[in-house]
């Protein structure tokens, strides 16, 4: 008996053995590259192999666009691959054998005219290696959202939910000041060297994606800041395509007959040789010719004449070693820059800027490890011309005279990357180990050439009657109520050098779980201090595939440097003198403001983020997300009035302002079809700081740094866009509505000095509804677009400047512009035109 069972044992054994053998030797694995369809890799793509019997296996291509499926029988699969952005690869046939196999996958990115019948990639996917807090825009929504200025790339990215546009046209990325978001191009920094923010001008029809990144921030980006918008643009292709937007000029009858708004965009790409070198280029010019209503007849017009070309090449000399290159170019003329309803024409200036900017990328593989290296060098030139020599004068509400300042800036840097991203090692699951390095050097230099400022009284008595002060009666007793003038040198020049390392894991722990470490050290010369930026997040996919993901993070983020506050410490010095209401000298005046640097050293300014998202997929075309974003600034700069109880003195550069931002947002994506699409995004915010306010030459208040909200801040935010098509001509209907609060603003008095807490005010909420109706149709085997758009069809004034001078009349039943509190400006209801030829059918 006890033999018996022994044989059974020894046989049972032996069979299974035989099994498992038999198993491993009809096993395969598949291992395999995306590329797109010029040869480069195509990360974050979602891979699906299904069987004959309609099991599917999926996986998820790596920074180099390398994927692998282990454990898989011999046999015919079909795959999918998918990626936002590209047409759906579906239905290629791929025969495994056993053991290895080697798959080379191919996406074509999207394109509007299409060759043949093919899907893009719904937008509604989730990601489930991707550990980042991110939304982005594909060429298609950037194209079709009808936004006020479709021809202004800026004006499009509004349409994110974390992107607001200030009064004066700054973007603002998730709560930050502009200049504390980095802003790349196809990798590299785009941001004015000088500032940081972002002034350089894109062709629209040439912007291939705009994507920003707000949380769990990789290690690879050297100066992140508290945020990353990134815009990504085309290379050629094997195909030769030609496209234009609004070629023909239009005509303004208001104030004369003038050349209207004219907005032509052209772009050209092909082959130089085909399936190896390529070339695209972007051409738009933007005129713009536009009447304040408010102001005068013949004294209320603006006009500027602006252009942008980029040119892009890619040389493939091996499947393995690809060279990229860009070149772009701005110019930007103004007319009468800063005309409003409270700024006269005399009060503006003439502005003329000029960018350029070169990239070179090298990317090499070797032994399945990519290499990439790239140099950039960015140059701008700006300068601002008054009208003229005379006084710049503030009023109690508005101004008048020539405006104080005439400013040539010149900005410069130079910067270096290199990023090594090694094959996947397996330990526990799949590793991902990437290192890098950066180095940048930043130059400004600066000429100013500064007159007086002119603050008068509301009114002065002469004869026993009063009268108004107006800018010509800037010498009448009694009406002058304090003079700045400028002394010292006004040609600051500085420069600053950066560098930095990092190195990073992502660790996938099969289905379920994806964690990602990284850290980060930056060097400054100006602040002459290195600091380290360690940062985590991780993924977890409760159903172990793309159907929802809960993602966490925590980061250090290094702040960029804003050249323009620090050169204020090289720059001159105001003078100030008041007057009472008999024009006698009020003492002690003069008296003198000097903006200095600390003789100790400054620390690095920087970012503390935690965030956290839920993303689910409810059926197949509907995606619904939650973040939840906390940013701590800390160290950062800004001027502190060592006198503050006192005219005059000390502005002394300190390191102890500490903005916060505290976000949650919920948005939905409802994909019906390829042709139908809708989305929506409300967001709760609150954006403040402990030092809110900026003095500067020319704008100086005599008080010490108060908290509060900064300018931008808009606590509720909702944003709608989406498209259908229509049964009338087969016309296609889209529609972009924003509602926000307003922005706030601070109060001054006769003397221009704060009254109340910074930023207590604020504009009316601000909500606008664009509605766009286009029909494309094929004319001699050519695709044309055509789109009516209606701006702001609500009517609201949504107003961009305010009297906020708290001296000035109170508005009443019959006095209600130029009162304390009138607002005025704004876009109103509009309509507008775009003629598109897109291409050969």
């Amino acid at each position: 008996m006890r033999f018996s069972c022994l044989f059974i044992s020894l046989v049972l054994f032996h069979l299974t053995l035989v099994g498992l053998k038999t198993q491993a030797a009809d096993s395969a694995d598949c291992k395999g590259i995306v590329l797109d369809e010029n040869g480069v890799p195509v990360p974050a793509a979602q891979v699906k192999l299904e069987d004959s019997a309609g099991h599917s296996y999926q996986a998820e291509t790596d920074l180099a666009g390398r994927f692998a499926i282990h454990n898989l029988s011999s046999g015919v699969y079909k795959a999918e691959v998918r990626k936002k952005g590209f047409f759906v690869l579906s239905g290629q046939t791929v025969t495994l054998h056993e053991g290895n196999n080697d798959v080379s996958l191919v996406l074509n990115h999207e394109q509007e005219v299409r060759e043949k019948v093919q899907v893009t990639a719904p937008s509604n996917q989730i990601d489930t290696q991707d550990t980042a807090q991110r939304s982005s825009l594909s060429a298609q929504e950037i194209r079709d959202i009808p936004v006020p200025s479709s021809h202004v790339l800026q004006q499009s990215l509004v349409a994110l939910p974390e992107i607001v546009q200030d009064n004066p046209g700054n973007l603002h990325v998730a709560g930050a000041r502009s200049g504390e978001t980095q802003y790349l191009l196809d990798g590299f920094e785009i941001g004015d060297p000088v500032s940081g923010a972002l002034t350089s001008r894109l062709n629209v029809d040439a912007t291939r994606a705009a994507e920003v990144q707000t949380g769990r921030i990789d290690a690879s980006y050297p100066h992140s800041g508290a945020n990353i918008l990134s815009l990504v643009t085309p290379d050629g292709d094997d195909r030769w395509r030609f496209g234009t937007t609004n070629p023909a000029p239009g005509i303004n009858v208001q104030e004369g007959v003038h050349l209207g708004d004219w907005y032509p965009r052209f772009t050209f790409s092909g082959p130089i040789e085909r399936g190896r070198f390529w070339f695209s280029d972007s051409i738009s010019v933007q005129h713009t010719f536009g009447v304040v209503k408010q102001l005068p007849s013949n004294a209320n017009t603006f006009e500027e004449w602006a252009g942008d070309n980029l040119l892009r090449l890619q040389y493939n000399f091996s499947p393995k070693h690809i060279l990229h290159a860009s070149v772009l170019y701005n110019r930007a003329n103004d007319s009468n820059l800063g005309l409003d309803a409270l700024d006269p024409q005399s009060t503006t200036v003439t502005g003329d800027q000029r960018r350029g900017f070169v990239s070179l990328k090298d990317q090499i593989w070797l032994h399945e490890t990519l290499f990439e290296l790239g140099i950039a060098a960015d140059d701008g030139v700006l300068d601002y011309t008054p009208q003229g020599s005379l006084p710049f004068i503030l009023l109690i509400n508005g101004t008048g005279g020539n405006y104080f300042q005439r400013l040539e800036q010149r900005g410069r840097r130079l910067q270096a990357v290199m990023n090594v991203t090694a094959a996947s090692r397996h330990w526990h699951g799949t590793h991902q180990v990437s290192v890098g390095a950066n180095v940048a050097g930043l130059i400004l230099h600066e000429s100013a050439q500064r007159g007086e400022i002119d603050v008068l009284n509301p009114t002065f008595s002469n004869n026993a009657t009063t009268s108004a002060c107006t800018a010509a009666d800037v010498n009448q007793q009694g009406c002058l109520r304090r003079r700045s003038t400028f002394t010292g040198s006004a040609t600051p020049h500085l420069s600053n050098t950066q560098a930095g390392t990092y190195a990073q894991d992502t660790w996938s722990m099969g289905k379920h779980f994806v964690f990602q470490a990284g850290l980060r050290t930056d060097w400054d010369r100006f602040t002459q201090s290195a600091m380290a930026g360690p940062r985590v997040s991780a993924n977890l996919l409760p159903f172990g595939d793309d159907r929802a993901k809960l993602s966490i993070g925590w980061g250090i983020y290094n702040a960029p440097l804003n050249l323009a506050l620090i050169g204020q410490a090289l720059d001159q010095q105001q003078v100030d003198t008041f007057f009472d209401s008999t024009g006698a000298v009020v003492p002690p005046s003069p008296v003198v403001s000097q903006f200095v640097l600390p003789s100790g050293g400054l620390r690095q300014p920087r970012f503390a983020t935690s965030s956290a998202s839920w993303q689910e997929k409810f059926g197949r075309n509907t995606l619904v997300s939650v973040d939840l974003l906390a940013r701590n600034g800390s160290h950062g700069f800004a001027f502190v009035d060592q006198q503050p109880l006192q005219p005059g003195g000390i502005f002394l550069l300190g390191d102890r302002r500490a903005d916060r931002f505290r976000s949650a947002s919920f948005s939905a994506r409802h994909v019906f079809s390829e042709n139908t699409e809708i989305y929506g995004a409300y967001t709760r915010s609150r954006a403040h700081s402990n030092e809110v306010l900026n003095p500067a030459l020319g704008s100086i208040f005599y008080a010490a740094q108060q908290p509060g909200p900064v300018a931008w801040d808009t606590p509720n935010r909702l944003v709608l866009w989406g498209w259908i098509p229509t049964h009338i001509w087969s016309m296609q209907l889209s529609g972009f509505f924003e509602y926000r609060t307003g922005y706030p603003f601070s109060v001054v008095n006769l003397q221009q000095q704060l009254v109340g807490p910074p930023n207590s005010s604020r504009f009316p909420a601000y909500a606008s509804l664009n509605l766009g109706l286009e029909r494309k149709f094929e004319l001699r085997g050519y695709l044309w677009g055509v789109r009516v758009e209606g701006v702001n069809i609500l009517g609201r004034q949504n107003p961009d400047s305010v009297v906020n001078n708290i001296d000035a009349p109170v508005c009443s039943g019959t006095v209600r512009t130029g009162c304390f509190g009138a607002f005025a400006g704004g876009q109103g209801r509009a309509t507008t035109l775009r003629v598109r030829f897109v291409g050969r059918k």
